[in-house]
């Protein structure tokens, strides 16, 4: 019987091996690290030994690294986290936030009731 993490692709027993590459920081997420107040070794962390990992189900071929609160999304191909964020957070959409999936949850926000 397959469980529900199997079905999502979320692979709980994840350890990068030694011979796993070292992940690097984009500026871009330099900055989200710094704005939510973690430093690059945090995140650095959270990529390159996480928890678990699953597919990102926005951009094909990324994943997913989740330690602790921090997901550090990255990119497997070119060896570096593309952005991090807080685990299960919802925020206020950003003004710069204008692509289908910001405005379907803008939409959604605004009819329960919140900002």
């Amino acid at each position: 019987m397959t469980t529900i993490a199997e079905a999502l692709g979320i692979d709980w027993t994840a350890r990068l091996s030694d011979e796993s590459p070292e992940y690097r920081l984009t500026h871009h997420a330099q900055k989200q690290a710094q704005a939510k107040g973690w430093t690059s070794q945090q995140v650095l962390d959270a990529a390159n030994r996480p928890h678990h990992t699953y597919p990102s189900g926005r951009v094909p071929g990324q994943y997913r690294h989740v330690k602790g609160d921090i997901v550090a999304i990255v990119d497997p191909v070119q060896h570096r986290v593309v952005t991090v964020y807080q685990d299960v957070e919802e925020t206020d959409l950003r003004p710069d936030q204008t692509d289908r999936d910001a405005q379907t949850y803008a939409k959604r926000h605004a009819s329960l009731g919140c900002k």
